[in-house]
């Protein structure tokens, strides 16, 4: 938690806020920020996670405190490196961040968003929502394709064929 602090507090303009506000800022986004960090340091390759005091743990010595919730955060550190097999990850790292920037031009001087503050924010902070509706999608499909009820697209079953781990 210290370390979370620390890092907050260096934050221009966190220390400003009264200190009411710090703590209830840093209380509410505590648990984020760990995950984030956790998730960031892991290696979701060999199932390890790394903590910020440097201790090293493999995904089965975690699942006793951490329960089923370690699986999520090795797959959310494994959504935060760069998708599996790109040949040039810089290349599409570079085109994102043209995208974004484009897109905030859009937003800023063609969708009327000096009308509406933050709306690149807002927009943005769907994409969470966006991936949940598809990961819920190719469960669906998934499903429907054991229980044979449906045939899948053949771009969803080359996705499900490239992500099992078998």
């Amino acid at each position: 938690m210290e370390i979370i602090r620390g890092w907050a507090e260096k934050i221009p303009g966190f220390c400003d806020l009264p200190k009411q506000d710090q703590d209830l800022l840093f209380e509410s986004a505590f648990l984020e920020l760990f995950v984030l960090r956790l998730a960031y340091r892991s290696n979701p390759v060999e199932g390890k996670l790394i903590f910020c005091n440097g201790v090293v743990l493999h995904r089965l010595q975690c699942v006793r405190g951490f329960g089923e919730w370690v699986d999520a955060i090795v797959e959310f550190s494994s959504n935060l490196q760069e998708r599996h097999g790109l040949k040039e990850p810089k290349r599409v790292e570079d085109l994102q961040n043209k995208i974004v920037n484009c897109l905030k031009d859009q937003v800023t001087f063609n969708g009327g968003g000096l009308n509406r503050p933050n709306y690149l924010s807002k927009l943005l902070g769907k994409l969470p929502e966006l991936r949940t509706l598809c990961t819920q999608g190719l469960q669906r499909i998934f499903y429907l394709k054991l229980e044979d009820l449906v045939p899948p697209p053949a771009i969803i079953d080359k996705l499900f064929l490239d992500t099992l781990p078998f």
